[in-house]
């Protein structure tokens, strides 16, 4: 019986290490073959992996440096090890932070890769990288590592990925104060986008003003250019991720860490440039998507509310289960973040 229970011990220890390794190699083969950006990310690898060295301050105005020197580093390598080398970084720095600042390992792990695997690791290679390095950040500022935090958001900003320079937003994110401003601004900002006032035209305005030789701007530019009138700032889901968000909020926020707080507030700032972005719906999305991801850490209290809701786990790990599959269904089969190939000559 006691071998029986170290055994069972044993392979729970081992649980964590299994999930990293599968993990790392599910990204790697997403990243390289099977996602919408496969064949991008190959021209990117193939394209700067074959200029020199001298060219890469002129190429950083494209992309960011890190990824510009790994793939010079492996010229003449298969693609294949570039892109095992930013899996292993961005998952194993998910992974760690997950253990560091969730409550419950798995129940974060199982919304990560629910959602933000597909979408982030095994599609948007950069900026899932930048993301982990910022939130690393985020969590060194809720523990008073104040010098720590700038510089590992600096890292991710201009390193991985220009966009993060908007996580330098967290460090007004650590009271609570602000998180009640923060869940008016959203329903404020649809008001004012029903009346015909819109965010994303003043940034037009700002924009064809820039210089888009300016280092991350021209991208930036190019999504902010592109209209489209079917982007809205709300839509069923994210309307129910609010009030779930405001719920659970408002119900555990005396027991909240520092760390959760500043993912709660980042839950409610994703949706609030839904809103300031809405009619530019790349950059909506790209936005968004960098502050979402802290709901994996809060999650578990998500979980928490839904057992006392039920009150029992049975009932709970079924809607759990029914809304994770929904949200994986709806934001990764049906999005089309999975591309088969044609020939499985792909992978020879």
């Amino acid at each position: 019986m006691e071998a029986n229970m170290l055994r069972i011990k044993e392979y729970i220890s081992l649980m964590p290490i299994l999930i990293f390794v599968f993990l790392v190699f599910l990204a790697t083969v997403l990243s390289a073959y099977l996602s919408l950006d496969s064949l991008a990310y190959q021209e990117i690898f193939k394209k700067y992996s074959a200029t020199g060295w001298s060219k890469i301050w002129l190429e950083i105005r494209d992309y960011e440096f890190f990824f510009l020197a790994l793939a010079k580093v492996f010229n003449g390598w298969p693609s294949i090890i570039w892109f095992a080398i930013i899996a292993l970084c961005s998952v194993s720095l998910k992974l760690i932070l997950i253990h560091k600042g969730s409550r419950d390992f798995y129940l974060s792990v199982l919304l990560y890769v629910a959602y933000f695997f597909v979408l982030q690791d095994g599609t948007g290679i950069r900026v899932s990288l930048a993301i982990a390095i910022a939130f690393f950040g985020a969590f060194f500022f809720s523990t008073g590592r104040k010098f720590l935090a700038p510089f590992m958001i600096t890292c991710a900003a201009f390193l991985f990925h220009y966009s993060l320079a908007l996580f330098f937003l967290i460090f007004a994110f650590r009271g609570k104060k602000i998180t009640y401003i923060l869940i008016l601004t959203w329903p404020c900002l649809i008001v004012l986008w029903w009346l015909g006032l819109s965010g994303i035209s003043v940034i037009k305005m700002l924009v064809v003003h820039i210089d888009p030789e300016w280092i991350g701007f021209n991208q930036l530019r190019s999504y902010a250019l592109r209209f489209n009138e079917t982007s809205t700032p709300y839509s069923v889901q994210f309307i129910f991720l609010y009030i779930a968000s405001v719920i659970v909020f408002f119900r555990f926020k005396d027991d909240l860490t520092s760390f959760e707080v500043i993912c709660f507030n980042c839950v409610f700032v994703s949706l609030i440039f839904l809103a300031v972005f809405a009619g530019a719906e790349g950059l909506q999305n790209r936005v968004s998507e960098i502050f979402r991801f802290g709901l994996v850490f809060v999650f578990p209290l998500y979980y928490r509310f839904c057992l006392e809701v039920t009150k029992k786990p049975v009932i709970a790990n079924v809607l759990i289960g029914i809304g994770l599959a929904g949200y994986f269904y709806y934001y990764v089969l049906r999005a089309g973040l999975i591309v088969w190939p044609d020939s499985w000559n792909v992978f020879l």
